[in-house]
């Protein structure tokens, strides 16, 4: 290789470094200077491959001290050399100008670049050890394997990528041009998935000052979000929710008794002024709605916040929908939600996870789902699952007074008893149109 195509692999490296510390994509960076440093090898051999490593993060604008600096071209430099020489010692050969079959490119070529690749991570590793173990005082190999265990077999699929990077360069006779055929592609899809995992983010801080201004509003209701939302998914994990269907349950459940800030002005003072309590607590499910309206991300969860309070008899609130017509999201809310409530019931929380759900299975088939609550037993007896049920205390003192808890089964009871004719309660048709 000359010294032309030595110059462009390591601009293409330090293209990797600027962009990961430049905090225009961290994967996107590990990615392109991995590759590059990797497809080095086959094609400049383990000295192209220690110069590339090295420039490439001699000139790393990261690097706030010149130890750290003369750290990363170390490493870097060791990376590409030791990875060189076990690609050598396993049988790989320069490209170069010669015309190798499929075949003969996998021996020869793709199979030694992965065990090179592996050594390399391994050399990243224990550097990574030993400069902790400088730093701080920790065990090298036990930073070490931590570090191999965050990489993961998907580290491996760069070597792939750079198999392809070589194969494109070399036989195919592409040249530099393959970096547009190769790492393009890479920086296009890394792009795409920072730009998901940034909205996701967004999204989860979004939900997270909701909850945060409920918890604000009401001292009493500290934790019972998340305490909801961590049953809720065990529930739904183990009725077969996963993908973007647990995590709409997930944001459901964090954010169900959202619309309790609107609401809560309306509670009367008097907790023996039932109908004017449970009237006002009627109305919250939908309140939540108009809270939390053109939050795009969260359209498919809002089914659950509105019928959360829903009961499989059709006598709970706001639409008095029974049985399957409940959404199985607010159903999993529903149990969670009294599992919850039931284990804060007790002045020093002390109830017993697996005794509030027997309580919860004789309420299956009227207020609740029996397949949810069965889930919840289930959720129950599997290794850990018990702490589900741990450490919850009550919050409800200095909260709302003597007001019950409006999430305790006994409130859903005393309103499907009272069952107003057209108070507190509305239209499916009309929950819809809040979506």
């Amino acid at each position: 290789m000359g010294t032309g195509s030595l110059i462009i692999l390591i601009g293409l490296a330090m293209v990797g470094v600027v962009i990961r510390e430049r905090g225009l994509g961290p994967h996107w960076g590990v990615s392109v200077a991995t590759v590059v440093l990797a497809a080095t090898i086959p094609l400049a051999g383990a000295f192209g491959a220690a110069v590339v490593g090295a420039l490439a993060y001699l000139a790393d604008p990261g690097a706030r001290t010149l130890r750290t600096r003369l750290f990363n071209v170390s490493m870097t430099a060791a990376m590409g050399a030791i990875g060189g020489a076990f690609y050598g010692l396993l049988g790989g050969v320069f490209v170069g100008n010669v015309d190798f079959g499929p075949l003969g490119l996998l021996v020869r070529v793709g199979g030694p670049l992965a065990m090179a690749y592996a050594a390399m991570a391994v050399v990243n590793s224990l550097c990574i050890g030993a400069m902790s173990f400088a730093v701080r005082g920790t065990r090298v190999l036990t930073v070490a394997r931590a570090v191999l265990r965050s990489l993961g077999w998907g580290y491996l699929a760069h070597a792939v990528t750079a198999f392809l990077f070589v194969v494109l360069w070399g036989p195919v006779g592409l040249g530099a041009a393959s970096a547009l055929f190769v790492l393009g592609p890479l920086l296009v899809a890394h792009w795409t998935i920072g730009r998901d995992a940034l909205a996701r983010r967004e999204h989860q801080q979004t939900v997270t000052t909701f909850v945060a201004a409920l918890e604000q509003a009401d001292p009493a209701s500290v934790g019972h979000s998340a305490r909801v939302a961590d049953v809720a998914d065990a529930l739904g994990a183990q009725l077969g929710l996963s993908g973007e269907a647990a995590e709409e349950l997930r944001y459901a459940a964090l954010l169900h008794d959202i619309g309790m800030m609107v609401v809560r002005a309306e509670l009367p003072h008097d907790p023996d002024d039932e109908i004017a309590y449970l009237t006002a607590l009627s109305a919250h499910p939908l309140a939540g709605l108009n809270v939390l309206a053109g939050l795009d991300f969260l359209d498919d969860s809002l089914p659950a916040i509105a019928h959360h309070h829903e009961r499989w008899d059709g006598k709970g609130y706001p639409a008095g929908l029974q049985g399957e017509e409940i959404p199985l999201a607010a159903r999993i809310i529903a149990v969670a939600d009294a599992f919850d409530a039931r284990l804060a019931a007790t002045d020093d929380g002390s109830a017993e996870p697996m005794v509030v759900a027997e309580q919860l299975r004789r309420r299956a088939g009227s207020h609740l789902d029996p397949r949810v609550v069965e889930a919840l037993v289930a959720a129950l007896g599997r290794q850990g699952g018990a702490s589900l049920g741990r450490d919850r205390r009550s919050n409800l003192a200095g909260g709302q007074g003597r007001l019950p808890d409006h999430d305790d089964p006994l409130v859903s009871d005393l309103f499907a008893d009272w069952q107003p004719e057209g108070a507190g309660s509305v239209s499916p048709h009309e929950v819809e149109e809040r979506w």
